[in-house]
């Protein structure tokens, strides 16, 4: 899973004529730990997942009914980085993928916090490789071009007025689809310099994200 501390900054941007539904328009910024996990690398003791963060900046368009309940439509355009350790090797092999991402989102408000559920639909652009034996090198050929993924959320608005607020939360970001297509498990993605272990999990591989607020 990534988890991702985020600051989003919201402003009021327009009321309707029906006083229980009101828009806000806001941009958002986030920074925190992403992964991209494989069963594989958990099963086998020579390959580790190493700590590795992203990073994204986008806007949003919420629909809000009252002070409590709230619908928001999100676009960020982002970076996730996975680098994996092999044997006494750090980042042996590193992948830096850049994606845009669409979110919908359910809110609830209430006492000055809100938690919240939703669904990410990501399109990537570019999946780099840095092998420690071969160098940087393109390997977007071997992921899909697009992802799903389920998003929880939770924070506090820290501070504001009618036209202003700051908020701060965390989000955790759950791949429910494959982010390697077939030929990049045949290539044993992410473990490249061995055959795997047991190859029958090779369709495990899931994208864990966390992003912005």
């Amino acid at each position: 899973m990534k988890y991702l501390i985020t600051l989003t900054f919201f402003m009021t941007v327009a009321l309707s004529a029906h006083s229980q539904w009101w828009f806000d328009a806001g941009v958002k910024g986030s920074y925190g730990p992403t992964m991209m996990y494989d069963q594989n690398v958990f099963d086998d003791g020579d390959y580790k997942h190493a700590i590795s963060t992203g990073t994204s900046i986008g806007g949003r368009l919420g629909f809000n009914y009252g002070y409590h309940v709230g619908f928001s439509l999100e676009y960020a355009g982002a970076t996730s980085k996975q680098a994996f350790n092999y044997g006494s090797i750090d980042d042996f092999n590193s992948f830096k993928w850049k994606h845009n991402d669409i979110s919908t989102l359910f809110r609830y408000s209430g006492n000055g916090a809100y938690i919240e559920l939703g669904a990410k639909f990501s399109n990537i652009k570019s999946v780099e490789l840095d092998n420690v034996n071969t160098g940087i090198s393109d390997a977007t050929q071997y992921f899909n071009d697009k992802y799903t993924s389920g998003i929880f959320g939770f924070g506090s608005y820290l501070m504001g007025s009618e036209l202003l607020t700051l908020n701060l939360g965390v989000r955790v970001h759950w791949g429910f689809t494959d982010m390697v297509n077939d030929a990049g498990k045949d290539a044993g993605y992410p473990i490249v310099v061995e055959s795997l272990k047991d190859p029958s999990k090779k369709h495990l591989l899931l994208l864990r994200s966390c992003r912005w607020n």
